[in-house]
């Protein structure tokens, strides 16, 4: 069965289909009051008239009907999966009936009161009509809503065909509702098609706006955050020049293998979260965790008034956060930690890098891999932080450097001139 039906049934976006699908939920439990109420409305109106007693009957076998059907039609669409053919056939049979409802009413009619029936085909069936083609913009697709409008004119003028001559109309006018029938049905299809638009609009940029948040919503201030969500975010990947921080514990990996499992986790978790509040702080974003290292940059994808003075503040702020830290390790678990920081300013290439199943929001380039250099010389030049040339070029205020000798690296033609900063903290 599906498969013949799959021609008919337009591929959605699963958020959109989910999206259909609460919307003619929504419409079948408008169905459920709308129906009844009318029937209900006519049975006040004529509550005295006791020639109207057939009548009364019928709607309220009609109201009886009508509410039976649409909760076995509203379960059994509430318990099937979205964008599934029992789905989709759920949907089409909740939004057709309504649309045959008024055949059923003018048969009641031309029973009980056929001296009414004028009126009724001349005013009321047609506005009910066009009530039922507007609540089809909750299919949120065009060809429903079409679909709607073509069916109830072609009830409304198997109506005019059924009810005798005398009762009809004048030409012009079931010429005029059956027009009015139509365009409705193609206006309200404009309408779904748009609404549909928007929806999916809006879908995405609640998921971009969601992946964004999850993405960097632990590892940068809620500032930062703000600003990505505010101006959008290139996640195709585009250069920029940052400032790159790497941190490592030293000896850490013998350490843990004197400690549980257990406790190894609780101080990371410890010494992460005092050093993520002070990148954060410093407008930075930490691009990952490797074992017990950081990484983190700063200048992107917010830009700072100057990236290099925020990296190297943080570096020395992470310094002094450890050195208070320690005083809570070496009572609780009898440890002392020490960390180096590599930094280093230059291009990189920053956006979602990776397979088409996994992917990660990082930073790649040769700034990079020099920043993680100069971090693990740390121990070598008896220096806990060590900054290129580069860095330095672009701090503003006060630091004290200490020159080193031009490095060396592997892979690198040219040297990298760097300089030890000395702690404000442990100088004093």
């Amino acid at each position: 069965m599906s498969k013949w039906l799959k021609p008919y049934l337009p591929e959605l976006h699963p958020e959109l289909d989910r999206a259909i699908h609460t919307g003619v939920i929504r419409i079948l439990k408008v169905w459920m009051i709308a129906i009844p109420a009318l029937a209900i409305v006519t049975l006040i109106f004529n509550f005295f008239d006791t020639s109207l007693q057939a009548l009364q009957i019928r709607l309220l076998l009609l109201i009886a009907v009508a509410f039976v059907y649409n909760i076995v039609n509203l379960r059994l669409l509430q318990r099937s999966e979205p964008g599934t053919w029992q789905s989709r056939t759920l949907q089409l049979s909740g939004l057709v009936y309504p649309l045959l409802t008024p055949l059923i009413l003018v048969a009641i009619i031309s029973q009980v009161r056929p001296d009414e029936l004028h009126s009724w085909v001349s005013a009321s069936i047609p506005q009910l009509q066009l009530l039922m083609i507007a609540a089809s913009l909750f299919g949120f697709t065009f060809w429903v809503s079409l679909t709607a409008g073509s069916v109830s004119t072609a009830v409304y003028l198997g109506i005019i065909f059924y009810v005798p001559q005398q009762y009809r109309p004048d030409t012009p006018h079931i010429i005029e509702s059956a027009v009015y029938l139509t365009v409705a049905g193609i206006i309200a299809g404009a309408g779904a098609l748009e609404a549909r638009n928007l929806v999916g609009r809006v879908v995405q940029s609640v998921k971009d706006q969601d992946f964004i948040s999850r993405l960097l919503g632990t590892y940068v201030s809620e500032e930062v955050k703000e600003r990505l969500l505010g101006g959008g975010l290139n996640l195709e990947g585009e250069e920029k020049d940052v400032a790159v921080l790497f941190s490592d514990l030293r000896d850490f990996t013998s350490l843990s293998e004197e400690l549980a499992p257990r406790t190894v986790v609780q101080i990371l978790n410890l010494y992460f979260a005092r050093m993520v509040a002070v990148i954060s702080e410093e407008g930075g974003v930490v691009d990952k965790f490797i074992g017990d290292a950081i990484m983190a940059y700063f200048g992107a994808p917010v830009e700072l008034a100057n990236a290099r003075e925020s990296a190297a503040r943080a570096a020395h702020r992470m310094r002094a956060e450890l050195t208070d830290l320690n005083k809570t390790f070496a009572s609780e678990f009898g440890i002392q930690l020490q960390s180096g920081i590599g930094l280093h300013y230059g291009p990189v290439v920053i956006g979602n890098i990776g397979s088409p199943t996994r992917k990660d929001f990082t930073i790649i380039g040769d700034t990079v891999n020099i920043a993680a250099r100069l971090e693990g010389l740390t121990r070598s030049m008896q220096s806990p932080i060590i900054l290129s040339e580069e860095v330095r070029k672009g701090l503003t205020s006060e630091h004290r450097l200490i020159p080193l000798e031009e490095l060396s690296l592997k892979g690198r033609k040219e040297p990298v001139v760097c300089f030890g900063a000395v702690e404000p903290a442990l100088s004093d």
